[in-house]
């Protein structure tokens, strides 16, 4: 049989159609997923971008380069005994104000710090820092602190402060040798209350024996620390101290 010139012509022209057309739908397919693959990116890219939740904050913000630092406030950590977290001293929960920042020592015994006579109490300020943070306690370091509202046990007489001084007040059942515990001088006639006021307190005294360095001064005399001298006639402190 016999092929015509235009029959093969026409059937060229058809192959050529066929493969442009194939060649165009490549194109497109290819052309296709590059935008699909492009607007991926740009979904992850966005993803990335976007603001991420901030950090919780600490359950102990500082409002200074320290904690509780001299002149900053402190209010009491609910449910835990002598625990204190820092507060803006305008806060309604601040009870008291930093008097003196010690960087080194212990809080305990309060005898044994460096805080003023009119502190009314001392804040171990590593050991509030660590629990309020959930961490070990680490290192020294007290806050020395007074109430921003009365009552002042710091004050003479009131009952409190790193040391009894002239004015304080004690409570005690013997003429001599070891006070119960200093008390305001207000308690006087209550259970446990005041029954001796102190008249003079002599460094470094002897106590006991024919001779008290309180006769002829006082009603009684008084060691400071007896929980922390083994001896009971000689004390770093001798309190003389009248009878109320």
């Amino acid at each position: 049989m016999h092929t015509r010139t235009g029959d093969r012509v026409a059937a060229s022209r058809i192959r050529t159609v066929a493969v442009a057309v194939a060649a165009t739908a490549a194109l497109v397919l290819i052309t296709g997923c590059g935008k699909a693959t492009g607007y991926r990116t740009s979904d992850a890219d966005g993803a990335s971008a976007s603001p991420t939740a901030p950090p919780t904050p600490s359950v102990n913000p500082s409002y200074g380069e320290q904690f509780l630092a001299e002149g900053e406030c402190a209010a009491p950590e609910p449910n835990k005994k002598d625990i204190y977290r820092e507060v803006p001293c305008k806060d309604p929960e601040a009870v008291a104000k930093v008097g003196v920042r010690a960087l080194i020592g212990n809080a305990t015994p309060f005898s044994a710090t460096s805080c003023p006579d009119n502190s009314d109490f001392v804040i171990d300020a590593p050991l509030s820092l660590a629990i309020l943070e959930n961490l070990p306690p680490t290192g020294e370091g007290y806050a020395c602190m007074r109430n921003l509202k009365p009552p002042h046990p710091g004050d003479t007489g009131g009952g409190g402060g790193p040391k009894i001084e002239v004015g304080d007040c004690v409570h005690s059942t013997s003429r001599s040798g070891d006070f119960t515990a200093e008390v305001a001088c207000r308690t006087k006639g209550e259970k446990n209350g005041a029954t001796h006021k102190i008249t003079k307190v002599i460094e470094d005294g002897l106590t006991g024996g024919f001779s008290s360095p309180c006769d002829g001064v006082a009603d009684a005399a008084f060691t400071e620390n007896p929980l922390f001298d083994s001896d009971p006639v000689r004390n770093d402190r001798v309190l003389c101290a009248d009878k109320l």
